[in-house]
């Protein structure tokens, strides 16, 4: 297998093709692997995340732009200006797809041009272009007028950032046909260095080691898909896409409700997944699926009267529904989809953007801040006006609420002070998502040390632990605790270990990761990894993640390995889990152990040479 990647100095204007050497593809696979291993070597320790050394990578994986069902998810990574430290995301859709038609890989990028500049891919020719004209359009006009633009045989995709991010808001992700990746400020690296969008048209096949075998695999993989009551035709996916869980979190008292004062939200079944089918989404059929998706969870709503009319919004999914509805005391279906509209309109990360705004809620009802801090908003829990007001001032950087919203959580607490830091809801920085922890431990163990901050999916084991949605072979509850740290270490190597293939993680609600995606990745690079040397890939991808955290942040270690206060200290007030916290120290030793890392959280030497990154020992000891 051989792979090429462009290294883009924007500072130069010079565009290299590489060679990525063969015993590093093995090693580090694709997307999450390979991305994390470029910028380890060529970012210069504590350079600020905005600065032309910084570099961000776009890395796809093996499986891509095959025939492997929802082989379609890209990773972009970069040191993020959020929390200080490692950050990386992934985005389906077809944009990946086009790049490797073009022949890449992947792309790095650093540097910082004089102006405004796009990235122009087709197929062997690549060009830095100038963006004067489209710097400060947003997303959705940016895409329409570069395909305008290049349209000729093939309609190119597009990848670009919004007007937060060229503002440098420090929620920003990339938007590639119409899907975020990219959480903790990514877009806002290339806002700073000026590269407003990335353009491809490819016209080639992409070659695999062995097609019969990947064709039979993905045979194997498409029919369990389909016979599966969540992945398949007319499955819980299709019907209400990730949407189709909000009554059961709720059940569970882990719905975050009013900035995570409680798990329970008294108007659950007005935003769920079922509402949301029932109505803007048509019974389900207005979906927009990725290729060779047989999930096909996206859908558009359409809303066609009130004050919102004429939007259109690709999802809201669950992550954005809740953190945008419930978190902020919203009920009202078309103001959450107009809410996800505009998240994506400006380049924002709906996840932070709604926790921001409902931490600042909960300041404003506090007292903490007044109508002169919010530039005359009056924003109250469900007031379903000022939160789009928040995200219109938010996407464009305008006011003091405005820059409130877009310096994400963290900072917003420092600035308001008065104890506000108490209910800030964030790990590392990174704004948390969209379960209450304190009413599933493993999942606050897992955004307690997930390599980005506080993420959902860095594992998901909510599913496991409160929703009967993932064999195990010990079945561990919510509230559990022994043993959960090594189980959580186990499913993290997993989950890093797929993200390195570049098919979606949703396929694992239908399909095995090693039973399954491993015949489908030896088959397409010829690697012939054993089931211990692709989980060994996701292992060692996310160690080294986790040595650049210690290269980057000089105390970091344990002491960044925690959860928000509320979550330790203050017991929930209502539902199942009432009267519970997080015990987050039993369950971090035991990761610990388990992960071959010493008491402060740092890799050993041990287990550095183990997974082959000794070049990462003289850096971090």
């Amino acid at each position: 297998m051989s792979e090429t990647i462009l290294k883009v100095d924007l500072t130069k204007g010079s565009i290299a093709k590489e060679t990525v050497p063969p015993e590093i593809l093995k090693k580090f696979m694709g997307s999450k692997g390979l991305a994390a291993y470029y910028l380890f070597n060529e970012i210069p320790p504590r350079v600020p995340a905005f600065s032309a050394e910084n570099k961000v990578a776009i890395m796809c994986g093996p499986l891509i732009g095959t025939v492997a069902p929802s082989s379609v998810k890209f990773c972009v990574a970069t040191k993020s200006p959020l929390t200080g430290g490692w950050t990386d995301g992934y985005a389906s859709g077809t944009w990946a797809d086009m790049l490797r038609a073009a022949g890449y890989y992947g792309i790095i990028i650093g540097g910082m041009a004089e102006k405004p500049t796009y990235l122009y891919i087709e197929d062997d020719k690549v060009e830095l272009r100038d963006a004067s004209d489209i710097w400060g359009a947003n997303t959705y006009e940016t895409i329409r007028l570069l395909k305008e633009r290049h349209r000729s045989d093939i309609e190119p995709t597009v990848l670009t950032i919004g007007p937060a991010a060229e503002k440098l808001a420090l929620i920003t992700t990339v938007i590639a046909e119409y899907r975020a990746a990219g959480r903790g400020g990514v877009a806002s690296v290339l806002g700073f260095k000026k590269l407003k969008a990335i353009v491809v048209k490819g016209h080639k096949e992409v070659k695999v080691a062995n097609p019969e075998k990947l064709e039979e695999a993905a045979k194997v993989a498409r029919e369990k898909l389909i016979k599966n009551p969540i992945t398949g035709v007319r499955g819980r996916h299709q019907q209400m896409g990730t949407s189709n869980i909000v009554l059961g979190v709720n059940a569970a008292g882990a719905l975050p409700t009013r900035n995570f004062q409680t798990g329970v939200f008294e108007y659950a079944e007005d935003i769920s997944g079922e509402s949301f089918r029932d109505t803007l989404w048509m019974g389900g059929s207005r979906r927009r699926p990725c290729p060779r998706c047989i999930n096909q969870c996206t859908h558009l709503a359409v809303i066609e009267s009130g004050k919102w009319a004429g939007i259109v919004d690709e999802g809201p999914d669950y992550e954005n529904l809740v953190m945008l509805g419930s978190n902020c005391g919203v009920a009202d279906k078309n103001t959450i989809a107009t809410a996800e509209f505009l998240t994506d309109l400006y380049g924002l990360d709906g996840i932070s953007a709604g926790n921001t705004i409902g931490f600042l809620m909960e300041c404003f009802e506090k007292g903490l801040i007044t109508k002169e801090d919010t530039d005359g908003v009056n924003l109250r829990f469900g007031n379903e006006d000022a939160l789009i007001e928040a995200l219109v001032r938010g996407g464009t950087v305008t006011g003091k609420l405005g820059k409130l919203v877009a310096m994400g959580v963290r900072r917003a607490a420092d600035v308001i002070g008065q104890g506000s830091q108490k209910f800030a809801m964030h790990v590392k920085g990174l704004e948390m998502p969209a379960y209450e922890p304190r009413a599933a431990f493993g999942m606050g163990l897992c955004y307690a040390r997930s390599d980005r901050g506080a993420c959902h999916l860095r594992p998901w084991t909510f599913g496991a632990e409160c929703l009967g949605l993932a064999p195990r072979e010990v079945p561990y509850l919510p509230y559990d605790v022994q043993g959960k740290g090594a189980w959580v270490k186990t499913l993290n190597d997993v989950f890093a270990a797929v993200d390195c293939t570049g098919v979606c993680l949703f396929i694992t609600f239908g399909v095995d990761a090693v039973e399954d995606i491993l015949p489908m990745v030896n088959a397409a690079t010829g690697f012939n990894y054993t089931a211990e040397e692709y989980i060994k890939v996701g292992e060692r991808a996310s160690n080294l993640t986790r040595a650049f955290w210690f290269r980057e942040v000089s105390d970091f270690g344990r002491n960044y390995d925690t959860l928000p206060w509320r979550c330790l200290q203050e017991p929930l007030p209502s539902g199942p889990a009432k009267g519970k916290t997080v015990p987050l120290e039993p369950m971090l030793n035991d990761y610990y152990k388990a992960a071959g890392w010493d008491a402060n959280g740092k890799p050993t030497k041990a287990k550095l040479q183990e997974l082959g990154l000794d070049f990462v020992i003289d850096k971090i000891y």
